[in-house]
Parts: structure tokens; sequence; C-alpha cells
């Protein structure tokens, strides 16, 4: 099993909103995307994976394929079956996206958190983004072979992964994403192989269940 921790930066003025906005509007609007950094913690075995953000928790089942997504404040949960949405029009948005992506490796190279990293571009929908990948961070075998073993179980993440690049050409040690203004840099700030008790991945005692409407079906 794995655990890893990353530092995420977001930050950026988001492009194309109207001129003829009001000026008080405008304001409004720009004065929630102020910059931001949190720290995340992922937790991932053969059989769920498990990431902690400032927004919440979020587990995914491998087994039933369902995502949880947990709201420790108010002790409440949504879940989501993802076989189904990837049949909808969730699915036909995230082949369309895997189809139009393209993944460009590079001969830049640079040492990132004391990992020994190759910049690849990944360019889906007109946006570019930077994967710095290194093999050599701890782990990495191990996060490599849980890949594989999820892809060839449900081939359907690979939609999600980039046609399984991530695990394939290393472990992602930094990464930039730049959308429609928005920028977030993530950062590997530590990572061990540990193993994992299965409470991670269970919804916590006195959760309560609430239905999640779905904008797509």
């Amino acid at each position: 099993d794995l655990y890893w921790v990353s530092v995420v930066e977001t930050g950026g003025v988001p492009k194309g909103l109207p001129e003829n906005l009001p000026k008080e509007v405008r304001d409004q609007m720009l004065a929630q995307f102020k910059s931001e950094t949190d720290t995340q913690k992922h937790y991932l075995t053969s059989y769920a994976s498990r990431t902690e953000t400032k927004q919440g928790i979020t587990i995914i089942d491998f087994e039933s394929m369902t995502l949880y997504q947990l709201n420790p404040k108010n002790k409440t949960y949504t879940k989501i079956n993802m076989t189904s949405m990837m049949k909808g029009q969730m699915g036909e948005m995230a082949k369309k996206m895997a189809e139009d992506s393209k993944t460009t490796r590079t001969n830049e190279t640079k040492k990132i958190a004391g990992y020994q990293c190759r910049k690849y571009i990944v360019t889906i929908m007109g946006s570019e983004s930077e994967y710095w990948m290194s093999k050599d961070v701890e782990g990495y075998r191990e996060f490599k072979a849980l890949n594989e073993k999820m892809l060839k179980k449900h081939p359907g993440f690979k939609q999600i992964q980039m046609g399984g690049f991530i695990g394939r050409e290393g472990f992602p040690v930094e990464t930039v994403t730049n959308i429609m203004g928005m920028k977030t840099k993530t950062v590997l700030e530590k990572i061990e192989e540990k193993s994992l008790s299965k409470e991670l991945f269970e919804i916590p005692a006195g959760y309560k269940l609430v239905e999640m409407k779905m904008p797509f079906k």
C-alpha cells in the first residue's frame, strides 16, 4: 500500500468574463479565486483509494466502482456509481477528452523534491499541463503495479488517466495545470510504502447518506 502527501497551490484570474459586467459583480466573482495552499493526503491500495483535502474526503472503491464524497463538517456523504456514470454523458465527455489528449515526452529534466524528473507536456482540449515524472520515487514500482492492476480490471479508468500515462512513465512529482487562467501546482512532499487499515476506506459511523443530483446522466 502507498501513502503520500502533496502540497497544492492554486491561483490566477479566470479568463473569458463578460466585458460588460458591473464592477461590483466582477470584483465579487474575482474575490472567490484568491490564491491558496492546501496539503493533501493520499492513500492507495489494490482495492481502494482515499484523498483528503480542505474540501473533504474522497474514497473510491475499485471493487464496486463506487465513489464516496465525505463532508466531515456535517458528517454526510454522497455516493456515485462510476460504472453507470461512465455509460452516460459524463462517460462520453471523458472519452472525447481522452481521445483529444496528447502526451509529449521532452528532453527537459531537473531535480524536484530530491528526485530526478523528466518533463512531459499533456494537452487536453487545447490546454497544456506540465507533468514532471520520476521513476526514482520510493514506492514507484508499487504505484505502477497498482495502476496496471486497476486499469486491467477497469479499462474505463484509462479515460481518466490519459491512456495509462500516469504510472507508466513514472510518479508525478510535480504537475502544473493552466485552465482558463487558473493555475494549479501540485508538488510531492513525501511518500512511503506502508500497510493501510481497511477502515480508511469505509464510511465512518454516524455519517448520513444524502442524495446527489447529477448534472449529466
